[in-house]
């Protein structure tokens, strides 16, 4: 995970760069080496064969990269409606609360909200851009605003404010999941494999320009980096130059400070 964090904190275009040449010098080397030193010749028929089964096998591999690139972009598209969803509720909320009308009674709860609201900013979600697990401390701002609310008259008005904060603590509770879900290593396995493979074939297609050969395997490498840049970059979309930011929060965050500047 560290190490995952370490390349998300790379600039996009820079780890972008990195990964197509690592998989690009991979195919190079790989050819070169080969041409140079195993002296293999073979038949025009086995040439036609290892080019049929490179065929088979590059088609079974692209629609792998295919399911596993739908399957990030769908994940981190459903991460930020959540996400977006959240803070809209957050900022419904706050309104609520902030027009409450015994506004002696929501004083307190109002401070709890904004503690609430200035955790998630600090705490949640930094937590996450490291990658680290949801704990017990994470939910007790939280839990200090249910408590306080459930003080208040129960009327239309607070039957309203409570449904938000429950569709705010599922939301919230959706965003800690797509946090920590990610492609687990028995998928990278085989995409990382099946990469191998490729290559492996590539190496063995009998062609005559060394030249040639050694260019085209470089593209190929370089074009298996580009689909795995894709892949780590939209695996973890709350960590890296890329990621989804509490901008509702921060607006609350805004809003508060507008307010408690204003001349009484």
């Amino acid at each position: 995970m560290n190490f995952v964090r370490f390349m998300l904190e790379f600039p996009p275009l820079l780890l972008l760069i990195i990964i197509v040449l690592l998989f690009s010098l991979t195919g190079i080397a790989c050819t070169y080496f080969f041409r140079r030193y195993v002296n293999m010749k073979p038949l025009r028929s086995h040439n036609e064969l290892v080019g049929y089964i490179f065929a088979t096998v590059g088609g079974f591999y692209g629609l792998l990269l295919g399911f596993v690139v739908f399957l990030v972009w769908d994940a981190v598209n459903e991460a930020q409606t959540n996400t977006n969803r959240e803070g809209s509720i957050a900022r419904a909320l706050y309104r609520d609360i902030k027009f409450y009308p015994q506004p002696g009674k929501a004083a307190s709860l109002k401070a709890l909200y904004i503690d609430y609201i200035r955790s998630v900013v600090n705490e949640e979600f930094p937590e996450m851009e490291a990658m680290k697990p949801v704990t017990a401390n994470n939910h007790v701002h939280f839990n200090a605003v249910f408590q306080e609310m459930v003080k208040l008259d129960k009327d239309a008005y607070f039957s309203e404010m409570f449904r938000q904060l429950n569709e705010l603590a599922e939301n919230r509770s959706l965003r800690f999941l797509d946090a920590t879900s990610s492609i687990p290593l028995e998928i990278w396995l085989p995409l990382l494999m099946g990469g191998a493979i490729i290559l492996i074939f590539a190496v063995l297609v009998d062609v005559e320009s060394r030249r040639l050969h050694i260019t085209a395997n470089g593209l190929l490498g370089a074009f298996m980096g580009l689909v795995i840049y894709i892949i780590i970059i939209l695996d973890h979309p709350f960590t890296g130059k890329l990621k989804i930011e509490p901008e509702a929060y921060k607006a609350i965050l805004q809003m508060e400070k507008t307010d408690a500047a204003k001349p009484v």
